[in-house]
């Protein structure tokens, strides 16, 4: 029997005026900074919407750690969808 982690799906997009690429594609957890702190996403979090700053970690399946670095931008979790809009 082989055990799949439970996922998100994720989708990181920068304004259109910067030339950076995103991210999209399956996820273990995703981390950032909102007003009230530092926070962590995992599969089955609370819905909700917030504005962040300065940094976006995604941990992909292979562990692998990927970093945004921006201004700030807004990050929307919804039924284990994550999406990001960076340099807004």
């Amino acid at each position: 029997m082989i055990f799949m982690p439970e996922t998100l799906e994720v989708e990181i997009f920068y304004s259109p005026s910067q030339k950076k690429k995103g991210f999209q594609g399956k996820a273990l957890s995703v981390s950032s900074k909102n007003k009230l702190g530092k926070f962590d996403i995992l599969p089955y979090h609370a819905n909700f919407i917030t504005l962040i700053f300065g940094f976006l970690t995604v941990q992909t399946l292979n562990n692998k750690k990927i970093e945004f670095r921006f201004k700030r931008g807004v990050l929307e979790v919804y039924e284990n969808n994550v999406k990001a809009f960076l340099e807004v």
